[in-house]
Formats: structure tokens, C-alpha cells, sequence
């Protein structure tokens, strides 16, 4: 039986809440520090909000929100990939 590994679906999930929530904050549950405390610009709550600009095709919010959305997407789906094959390739292999 081929065991999806546990990252890849953490990062899926992620992606893939990102893709789903609105990117705007107004009104969600945050456990972003700086966002409790009042402050703006928070860089890892840009980023959420760039993918999720990102994801609803908004690709100018996107590089406002956070100009790194468009290669931290492309990092996040090539990992999730490699680990992907990675679990085919190696599924029926000895490990050890």
C-alpha cells in the first residue's frame, strides 16, 4: 500500500486553504502576532494574502500584497511533486 507522505499533504492543504478563504483578513480568526497586536505589513500574512490574490487571478493585489507569491507557489507545488514521485518511486523499494 502506497503511503502518501505526510508533508506533501500539509502543503496541499495549505495551498489549498489559501485558494479557498478570502485573502482579505477583515474579521478572521489570526494567530499572526503582529496582526493581534495592531500592527501592518506582517510579511508571512502578505504572503497568505498574495496566493490567495494569486489563486482568484488578481495578479496585481498579488505582487502588491507580496511580490514573492508567484515563486513560493511555484516552490510549494514542485516539493508537494518530488514527494509525490518520490513516494511512487520508492514504495515497493527495501528500505533501510
Amino acid at each position: 500500500m502506497r503511503r502518501i507522505p505526510t508533508e506533501a499533504i500539509v502543503w496541499t492543504a495549505g495551498l489549498a486553504g489559501l485558494a479557498i478563504l478570502g485573502p482579505s483578513l477583515d474579521g478572521h480568526f489570526t494567530i499572526c502576532v503582529p496582526s493581534l497586536l495592531g500592527l501592518d505589513g506582517c510579511w508571512g500574512c502578505g504572503l497568505g494574502r498574495a496566493i490567495g490574490y494569486l489563486f482568484r487571478g488578481d495578479f496585481q493585489a498579488s505582487w502588491n500584497a507580496h511580490p514573492l507569491a508567484i515563486p513560493a507557489v511555484v516552490v510549494l507545488l514542485y516539493r508537494i511533486t518530488t514527494l509525490l514521485l518520490r513516494s511512487r518511486t520508492f514504495a515497493g523499494a527495501p528500505h533501510g
